[in-house]
């Protein structure tokens, strides 16, 4: 074993018996010139821990001092040789097989990608065997009537087959490597930790996918199946699956990572390095990182609070768009033209936003129309009423009105009102109705358009 782990550095070994290393001259190391009691050789991984190996000098009676394992070595060398010791069958093998790359023979490789491959065989069974039961069993009828899809488990079964698959079989290699069968001794273990980083990145893949299902689950069954008249609702419920469903991946990855690297034991002295220079640190991440978690926890504010959801219809910078998507970081706003504009989501926040369907979808929009004096202005408010009650983008709740809010010197200003379901009708519902009451002004009453008068006296005059 020290021999395979790099620590036979006996050679290495002061020759004095006291252990004492000579200093070199003008050396004033308050190490050396010291006589030693113990002499620290290395680590040997076992399982979740690191076995230190330790030589003691010890004297017996009135021999001389020498040099031996300590007790605490000696105590684990069972368990090292159990995890360690060469199998059975491998002095039968080629010497080709026994080449070593990594420290690890050629056979034990060899050995884990045919195990790996059967675990492999055994979750997709498992997971198949586990959908063709539940699709076999399952009330088909019943279970329509609550979920509104027959087939809602075993499409479950059915899309985490292969990452559940691939986490069964790192288990089960995870297993095998740590020595946890009980007769099948640790087939090259210094492989744990790549086989552990496996385990969880196929865990969080199985963790994302479940996040997924449900939340479109969610989508299909709460929000797509709600009526039109609530449609805020919908919105509102449409924002909170965008965002937490993110936020639970964003959390997952993060965990992973966490959990990934505790395996490694050499992340206890990292860590002590970090914790040293944690100021530093904190400050190069925390300027390095604040606008990607400022956009982060302004997305969490957004969902919570909703000034905009999706499907929103607002104006930012004098853009007129519709909410499109809400991610991690910003905001997916389409614009009337179908262009895109991405926002960060700290703007939404800290920004001032005209929001068209905040708390109230129903719109009202101006139509404003100038006419000359003389111009019959109860007829055109009467036939300008007729034209928004005759549009089947009218409400049918409020009704339309117009009233003369300005006079110059030149002209009668009129203003109209219209309203809509929403923003977008009642946008629509104003356009369509200027032009009928431009029509209809230059049909019926052309006479009094705005015009300009120009007086011309005569010569005699």
């Amino acid at each position: 074993m020290l021999t395979e782990k790099e620590l036979y550095v006996f050679d290495d070994l002061p020759d004095r018996p006291d252990g004492l290393i000579e200093p070199p001259l003008g050396n004033t190391s308050s190490i050396m010139g010291i006589p030693r009691r113990s002499i620290q050789l290395g680590y040997i991984d076992y399982r979740e821990r690191r076995v230190p190996i330790y030589l003691q000098r010890v004297r017996v009676g009135e021999a001389a001092p020498i040099w031996v394992f300590s007790a605490q070595t000696v105590d684990n060398i069972d368990n090292l040789y159990e995890q360690y010791h060469p199998a059975e069958f491998e002095r039968y093998l080629p010497g080709w097989l026994k080449l070593k790359i990594f420290s690890i023979a050629l056979w034990e490789f060899l050995a884990l990608a045919l195990f790996f491959l059967v675990t492999m065989g055994v979750g997709w069974l498992l997971s198949k065997g586990t959908e063709k039961i539940i699709s076999r069993y399952i009330d088909d009828e019943k279970y329509s009537n609550y979920v509104g899809s027959t087939n809602g488990v075993a499409d479950l079964v059915n899309k985490l087959t292969v990452p559940l698959t691939f986490t069964i079989s790192f288990l089960l290699v995870f297993t095998l490597v740590s020595g946890g069968f009980p007769y099948l001794d640790a087939v090259a273990s210094s492989t744990r930790p790549l086989i552990w980083i496996g385990l969880v990145f196929s865990t969080l893949w199985l963790g994302i996918r479940i996040i997924n299902f449900f939340a479109n689950r969610y989508q299909s069954l709460q929000i797509e199946n709600l009526a039109e008249e609530h449609f805020d609702k919908e919105r509102r419920r449409r924002t909170y699956v965008s965002i937490f469903r993110r936020v639970f991946i964003f959390v997952m990855i993060l965990g992973s990572i966490w959990i990934g690297l505790s395996e490694f034991a050499n992340m206890e002295g990292l860590g002590k390095t970090l914790l040293t220079s944690a100021g530093i640190a904190g400050v190069v991440i925390g300027i390095a990182a604040q606008p990607i978690l400022g956009n982060i926890i302004a997305g969490v504010q957004v969902a919570v609070t909703q000034p905009v959801r999706i499907g929103d219809s607002v104006i930012m910078d004098g853009n007129f768009s519709t909410v499109e998507d809400l991610r991690y970081t910003y905001a997916v706003l389409k614009t009337w033209d179908e262009r895109r504009l991405i926002v960060p989501m700290r703007e939404l926040i800290t920004e001032m936003v005209e929001n068209w369907s905040h708390t109230e979808v129903h719109q009202t929009c101006p139509v404003f129309l100038y006419v000359d004096y003389g111009a019959d202005i109860d007829t055109i408010r009467q036939q300008f009423i007729s034209a928004v009650k005759d549009n089947k983008l009218w409400d049918n709740k409020t009704e339309p009105e117009m009233f003369v809010v300005e006079v110059t010197a030149n002209i009668i200003h009129l203003r109209g009102a219209v309203s809509g379901v929403g923003p977008i009708e009642a946008w629509t519902l104003a356009c369509e109705i200027r032009e009928q009451m431009l029509n209809y002004l230059y049909s019926k009453q052309k006479a009094y358009l705005p015009a300009e008068r120009l007086i011309l006296k005569g010569q005699n005059q």
